[in-house]
């Protein structure tokens, strides 16, 4: 709400005088004071109307739309990190598979990182006066709450019905700063590890890759390396790693409440060109992920070589990408993978 009144180029005041309601219920809305959900959903379908009409980019308000989802996972953990009994049952982190956009906006108040899909969409405002945030910043007492909880969740949801709900609160656990849950997240890896070399399902190697991506934020990136080694190899578990990051990315308009789609859609289907550029974009040796994101990428070209094709200028970005992994120290599959990419980006 606050980025949609900077995109206005108004105050507070200059708002509330625009909407004919008092100077307090702004920063109500902005403070979180006086939650936005709060409003019925007409009052803020008017809302929305008004401020459109008055030069606010529609896209903001599908933000809005994301951030109220996020502040519910936010607020949920919050007001139960303090112990209280974990309930599955309506819990918002078990209701749908998440996409990027949507934990951009959570991970926003852990990291402080603009979430992409605002880059284009705000200015910074030339009236800010005194010592006021410019993202949404978790106090410490909040922080410690929500990874309590996540990290309980985790802990203790093992059942199948909660594999959803336990992989996305994992996924959040990266971003933790505490040693104590690195020190979860590499016990999490083994139990996963031997669950998935028993079994070889693809949820079992969801998990494995659930921890391995946490753990690479924390700079070890073996098990990470390992997984996509290993775990990858298998075509089935191949497909159920380019699906999801088909869906991670926004490709598709369906949301999905399982992780099923993962092994029942078909890749073939998709375009992928969203996908292309989002992983062409974090090729980079510092890069967390990029062993991932390399296999991934490849995977992509196997599924649809004609991904770039009438797109040079994607092609021409890849293509600069892959020369400056030349000298990254990428393992031999990863950079054998490259070769195969920037060869296949010549033929398309």
């Amino acid at each position: 709400m606050k980025l949609i009144r900077e995109s206005l180029d108004l105050t507070q005041a200059q708002l509330a005088e625009v909407l004919n309601i008092d100077l307090a219920t702004v920063q109500g809305w902005e403070s979180g004071r006086r939650p936005v959900t709060s409003l019925r959903v007409s009052d803020l379908a008017a809302l929305r109307a008004r401020l459109i009409h008055r030069g606010a980019s529609p896209q903001l308000f599908d933000v809005l739309r994301d951030a109220i989802e996020a502040d519910l996972v936010m607020d949920s953990a919050i007001q139960h990190g303090g112990g209280e009994p974990i309930v599955p049952a309506g819990h918002p982190l078990a209701a749908t598979v998440h996409r990027r956009n949507l934990t951009n906006l959570i991970t926003w108040t852990l990291t402080g990182s603009l979430p992409s899909q605002l880059a284009d969409l705000v200015k910074p405002s030339p009236r800010r006066r005194g010592p006021t945030s410019s993202w949404p910043e978790f106090g410490a007492e909040e922080r410690s709450l929500f990874f309590a909880h996540l990290l309980r969740i985790a802990d203790e949801c093992r059942g199948e019905a909660d594999s959803l709900m336990r992989r996305q609160a994992i996924y959040l656990l990266a971003f933790d700063t505490n040693p104590a849950t690195a020190d979860w997240l590499l016990g999490e890896h083994r139990r996963s590890l031997k669950q998935a070399r028993a079994t070889n399902d693809v949820p079992s190697w969801v998990s494995v890759r659930s921890a391995s991506v946490a753990l690479a934020r924390y700079g070890q990136q073996e098990p990470l390396i390992d997984f996509v080694t290993t775990g990858l190899r298998d075509e089935l578990h191949a497909t159920a790693n380019l699906n999801y990051w088909t869906y991670w990315v926004g490709e598709g308009a369906h949301t999905y409440t399982d992780d099923t789609f993962m092994i029942s859609n078909d890749p073939r289907r998709g375009i992928g060109s969203v996908l292309f550029g989002h992983l062409v974009e974090r090729l980079a040796d510092d890069s967390e992920q990029v062993e991932l994101y390399v296999h991934t990428l490849w995977q992509l070209l196997l599924v649809n070589p004609r991904v770039v094709a009438g797109a040079p200028a994607m092609r021409a970005a890849a293509q600069r990408k892959i020369e400056e992994l030349s000298a990254a120290p990428l393992t031999g599959a990863a950079r054998q993978k490259l070769s195969d990419v920037a060869y296949g980006l010549r033929l398309s």
